[in-house]
């Protein structure tokens, strides 16, 4: 436990040294402060706005996540300090964990600052502040960090299995796209019900809007915890057999 957090500490340093961090920092905030502000001067509604919001942050996952999670092990070995790393007397499964946690706590310190615009709303608007409800918000920010946890694992096992920081990038993001719009298109594209019934399954998409509303399924919690765990699983696999 220890060796774990001690490699967490060192990502997540290595995190806010890097100049990629920041600039995904002020992209995140940039996008997310410009339509939250476009959704509440368009929206009477202030829950339209919030689940809105709730969109954008998922739609940033998809730029942000694999810019983060490229550098993770594809920069170890560039840099040549994955095989010094490797010859330590750590497990791959700490390694892995390490960099999982430091990753995701950076995606959560992105994150928190988009809780001031409710603050704003309530301070700016309080005659409409009793029409934010907390519970739906809950829930979205829930859902995101469920599956901005099964992507980021998915990112790690990308970066693991290449050396190449932008063949980790754009695998991930392949990827990422169609889990995300999956099951937009599918009741257009497919006539089978089974096949749509999939693609709805795992369009991550469909799940936040779900949430947003403050309907949460139990079934989402398990696709993203075993989303997580499989690639936490796979990446670690990846990491021994460099090893």
């Amino acid at each position: 436990m220890r060796t774990f957090f001690v490699l967490w500490r060192r990502e997540l340093a290595a995190m806010f040294l890097s100049p990629i961090a920041y600039v995904m920092l002020m992209f995140f905030l940039l996008v997310t402060g410009c339509g939250f502000y476009w959704l509440v001067k368009e929206n009477l509604e202030v829950m339209h706005a919030v689940q809105g919001l709730m969109v954008v942050i998922w739609a940033c996952m998809l730029i942000v996540i694999p810019i983060l999670t490229m550098r993770t092990f594809a920069e170890e070995r560039k840099n040549g300090t994955f095989e010094t790393m490797m010859t330590a007397p750590v497990k791959g499964s700490a390694l892995v964990s390490a960099k999982f946690a430091g990753v995701l706590s950076f995606f959560i310190v992105m994150c928190l600052p988009t809780l001031l615009y409710l603050v704003i709303i309530r301070l700016l608007v309080p005659e409409v502040a009793h029409l934010v409800d907390s519970g739906p918000i809950a829930m979205g920010y829930l859902m995101i960090g469920l599956i901005a946890s099964a992507f980021i694992a998915l990112g790690l096992l990308a970066s693991a299995m290449t050396s190449n920081q932008i063949i980790a990038a754009i695998a991930t993001f392949s990827i990422m796209s169609i889990l995300f719009f999956g099951g937009l298109f599918e009741p257009h594209l497919s006539k089978n019900v089974m096949v749509r019934e999939i693609g709805g399954y795992l369009s991550s998409a469909l799940h936040l809007m779900e949430s947003a509303r403050g309907v949460f399924d139990s079934r989402s919690l398990v696709l993203y915890l075993t989303a997580t765990l499989f690639f936490l699983f796979a990446a670690v696999k990846a990491v021994e057999a460099r090893r």
